[in-house]
Order: structure tokens, then C-alpha cells, then sequence
């Protein structure tokens, strides 16, 4: 089968580098024929393609990318005017699309923009498109407007699947792929581990890095911090600092963007990976645990997380992960001083609490093989079929009409 992965422009690609990365990975170990492109609003490509930042080369795509930026481009593919029809019979010489953006987003690129609707309408290919948002309705809602053309909807956790609830599109759940291996839980492992924890993550508001970097002060453990993001900023600009002195009394050991084998050799050697992020509004609709959780597992690091961010609850009893069953939930609401103490049991867990949540965490791992989810995405069978509510008419239509220029 020929599978063409289809982006359009974002500024923050984060985990989505690595979902295509494993996707591509596993679809083409069942045989497929696969390529990726991005659809660009222009006329013409553009000369030097688009670039990312630090390079990284991937064997999958055989693209260098940055994992905030995204990929250095080798396949660009232009719709704006006489460009569109080219790219509608470029779309329909593929068995299959998959949208890894699922739909234009509100940068400024795209203002105005009204081909894109007619990409999704090439008569021909099935198509998928992802939700990778904890909630499409306060993301993409316009989506809708393509709604006949998508045949179905892969929604990589449950609060996804859940919003999907509100669109008239077949859906399922189908987590992020993953390169699975042996997990090593023996006690001569786990003695050799440092006691502490490594929290990398892209950082914004959800991801609650801040809050993390507050009890910081109060974690009796090896404390290592990764990645990169607007709240980066937030917390170490001289001018523009919203967090004032939290940086400084944590003084933290912080390593900024890691390579994935950079990151899987930190979490080898220390007891836990911990995930921060929460999220509220999410947690109302379902569990949105992150990536990383599984990149911890995969390294035989006990995963640690936010309540709200496994589950619809405070008690940590998500959809896939369960506090004390198969991680160490943290509930919310707490002070500084007692998440740094709740980090700090977590990162000074005996053998026997190590081995008991490492044995149902490793029991997950199969729902997460990237040959097991690529054949769910060439196998594709709803779930569910959602009723397109009138909220997301609403917003759609404003969007569409403000910022779209389409009625």
C-alpha cells in the first residue's frame, strides 16, 4: 500500500516528531510503501524548503529534524491557486492519508486561506487524521468542515477519544507507537540505579513544569531536567520572568534538549521518569497521559505522573493507567513542600514497590508496539461514530468566517 503522511505548517511539533517517527516506522516493517509531505499555502515550493534547528537524522523518514520545529522538508507540496489541482491529484495517487496535522491551524500563514477544504475532497484515497489534543473542539473545531472526507479518526489517548464524541467522524482509540523492548526488572538493575528522576517534556502552561521546579528545593533525590519551551522562558528571563526566584533556589541540574538516545540513557540509570503535566479542562473529558510515560517503561524507570493527567479524577483510576497498579499517581493541590516529598518517596522506592508498579506498567507495553498500532491504521475499525454537537458548529463557523474567510 502506498501511505502518504501529510502535515500542514505548526509552530511546536513536540511528541508528534516522534509519533510519525515510530508510525512510519511500523507501518513500513509491514511492507508499505511510505512518504511524507506538507501541504504549504503558496504558489510555488519554496526554494530552501523549510529548516529546522539542533538536527537530528531520523532512519525512518531519512529527514533531519528538530523537535520543536519539526522536519527539514524534502517533499513540499503547494495549494494556494493554480497550485491546489496539482496537489489534489498528488493526494489521490495514495492509497491512503494520514493526516498528521489533521487540519490547517490559526497561524498566521494561513490567514485567509480557503483551498485548504478542497484538499480533503480528492475522490479517491481513504483518509485518517489524528488527534493529538487533549480537546479538537477548543483546537480545530473547522475540522468539521471536511468531515465527509475523513473515513476515520485516531485519537492517541482517551480524552481525545472522548471529544471525538462531538463529531460526526468514525473514531477510535489508538495510542502513540512505540519501539517496544525486553524491560529489564531484575534487583541488580535496580540496584545500580540512582535514586531520582528525569522530567523532560516540550514546556507550556499544561505541562506545569513550574509547579515542578518549585518543590524542586524539597526532593531528596537526583532532580534532572530536560527539554525546552515558552515556560523555559518564563522561568529563567531576566526581563520577562513570571516565576521570580524559583529558578535560582532549585538550581536545577538541567540538561535542555536531549537526543532520544540521550534521553534513554539518563532513564536507565535512575529509579524514575517523571511526567508533571495536568491539566483541568482535559481531565474533565479523559486520561491524557504523555509519551514519555512509555519512554520511562521502555527504560525500566518507574513511571511517576499528575493525577489529573492519567485520569478524569483526583484518585488517579485512569482509562490505561491506575495510581499504585501501574504508576505513582501525585494528586494535585498540593504545596511545594509536599509534592517535593511526594517526588522524593517515589524516587526512594524499595525493590519490592519498584517491581510491583514496573510489572503492571511493562503488562501495558503491547498496546503501544508500532507494528501492532501501524496495522490499526491500515485496518482502521471505529468505535464509535460521534453527532457533530452544535458547539463545534459554532465555532467553527466563526473561525471559518473570521479567520478563514469562508461561510
Amino acid at each position: 500500500m502506498r501511505i502518504l503522511m501529510a502535515f500542514h505548517p505548526i509552530d511546536d511539533y513536540g511528541g508528534i516528531i516522534n509519533h510519525n517517527e515510530q508510525l512510519v516506522a511500523g507501518l513500513k516493517a509491514q511492507g508499505h510503501d511510505v512518504t511524507c509531505g506538507i501541504f504549504m499555502n503558496r504558489v510555488d515550493k519554496p526554494r530552501n524548503g523549510i529548516s529546522g534547528g539542533k538536527a537530528s537524522r531520523s532512519p525512518y523518514t531519512l529527514m533531519e529534524y528538530d523537535q520543536r520545529k519539526g522536519y527539514t522538508w524534502t517533499n513540499c507540496i503547494p495549494y494556494k491557486g493554480r497550485a491546489l489541482q496539482s496537489a489534489v491529484n498528488y493526494l489521490a495517487g495514495f492509497d491512503m492519508v494520514i493526516w498528521q496535522i489533521a487540519v490547517p491551524t490559526k497561524r498566521k500563514d494561513q490567514k485567509g486561506n480557503t483551498d485548504w477544504v478542497k484538499l480533503y475532497d480528492n475522490g479517491v484515497c481513504t483518509q485518517l487524521a489524528i488527534i493529538h489534543d487533549g480537546n479538537f473542539l477548543d483546537s480545530y473545531p473547522w475540522l468539521e468542515r471536511v468531515a465527509q472526507h475523513i473515513d476515520g479518526l485516531a485519537c492517541v489517548h482517551h480524552c481525545a477519544y472522548k471529544s471525538a464524541q462531538q463529531i460526526s467522524i468514525p473514531s477510535r482509540f489508538i495510542p502513540n507507537p512505540q519501539e517496544i523492548r525486553q524491560v529489564n526488572l531484575s534487583q541488580e538493575q535496580f540496584d545500580a540505579r540512582t535514586k531520582g528522576f528525569l522530567s523532560i517534556q516540550t514546556w507550556k502552561a499544561w505541562k506545569h513544569v513550574p509547579e515542578l521546579v518549585a518543590a524542586m528545593p524539597y526532593v531528596k533525590a537526583e532532580c534532572i531536567l530536560a527539554g525546552k519551551g515558552i515556560d523555559y522562558y518564563y522561568l529563567t528571563s531576566k526581563d520577562k520572568c513570571k516565576y521570580p526566584g524559583i529558578w535560582d533556589a532549585a538550581n536545577p541540574d538541567y540538561r535542555g534538549v536531549l537526543t532520544n538516545n540521550e534521553r534513554d540513557e539518563l532513564l536507565r540509570n535512575l529509579t524514575v521518569g517523571l511526567d508533571p503535566s495536568w491539566s483541568k479542562k482535559y481531565s474533565a473529558i479523559g486520561g491524557h497521559f504523555n509519551r514519555v510515560t512509555v519512554d520511562a517503561i521502555l527504560c525500566g524507570a518507574m513511571p511517576v505522573v499528575r493525577s489529573l493527567g492519567i485520569s478524569d479524577n483526583a484518585h488517579g483510576q485512569g482509562e490505561l493507567f491506575v495510581d499504585g497498579v501501574n504508576c505513582i499517581a501525585i494528586p494535585p493541590n498540593l504545596t511545594p513542600r509536599e509534592y517535593g516529598e511526594a517526588i522524593t518517596d517515589a524516587c526512594n522506592v524499595s525493590y519490592a514497590g519498584y517491581k510491583h508498579i514496573m510489572y503492571g506498567a511493562v503488562s501495558l507495553l503491547h498496546l503501544f508496539d508500532r507494528v501492532v498500532v501501524a496495522k490499526q491504521y491500515v485496518e482502521f475499525e471505529a468505535t464509535q461514530r460521534g453527532i457533530t454537537s452544535q458547539a463545534v458548529l459554532d465555532k467553527s463557523a466563526k473561525v471559518m468566517e473570521e479567520f478563514y474567510g469562508l461561510k
